[in-house]
């Protein structure tokens, strides 16, 4: 287990140890959220996702991704050449 210590200055700020921010990839303006668990305080860089953007995010979607990408790993896809073959095959 990582660990560090650091002090807390004004206004509650403090530093998080390079060595830390180092392992999490962790860079100037990153965000960080704060949790309390088990009466700790638990640390974790975050990233903000656009909204119109979150979908692709849910579990129902990753999922789907992954089902798709082992298809075309097994060849399982279809090559259209043309709007109207793919409308075609879509429409039955």
């Amino acid at each position: 287990m990582l660990g560090a210590v650091s002090k807390v200055v004004r206004n509650g700020q403090l530093t998080i140890p390079s060595k830390i921010r180092k392992v999490l990839h962790i860079k100037d303006n990153d965000l960080i959220r704060f949790d309390v668990t088990d009466n700790k305080i638990v640390i974790t860089p975050v990233s903000i996702v656009n909204k119109d953007q979150a979908y692709f995010f849910t579990k129902k979607w990753q999922k789907a991704i992954k089902k798709a990408e082992g298809a075309i790993k097994k060849g399982r896809y279809s090559v259209y050449h043309s709007g109207k073959e793919l409308k075609k095959d879509v429409e039955g």
